[in-house]
């Protein structure tokens, strides 16, 4: 588990605040269920909740996910 890796690729990058906001936005093709090769999982909802309030996946982890690259906070979950 990587704080932070939504895709689950290993790696903290824009792609994983892509991925939440994706997910929230269009469920049936990129959350947990979707039909898009590249979707959400159960292990990519837990490492995206980076907010540090344990609140589920939202607008504000992608936002704390992209504070984290550019180097705004220094640490996941913030």
């Amino acid at each position: 588990m990587t704080p932070g890796d939504t895709n689950c690729d290993g790696t903290v990058e824009l792609a994983d605040a892509i991925l939440i906001m994706q997910a929230l936005a269009n469920p049936n093709k990129y959350g947990i269920d979707g039909d898009n090769e590249v979707h959400l999982t159960a292990q990519g909802r837990i490492n995206g909740d980076v907010t540090g309030n344990a609140n589920g996946l939202t607008a504000d982890d992608a936002l704390t996910i992209q504070k984290f690259l550019l180097k705004l906070i220094n640490k996941l979950p913030e």
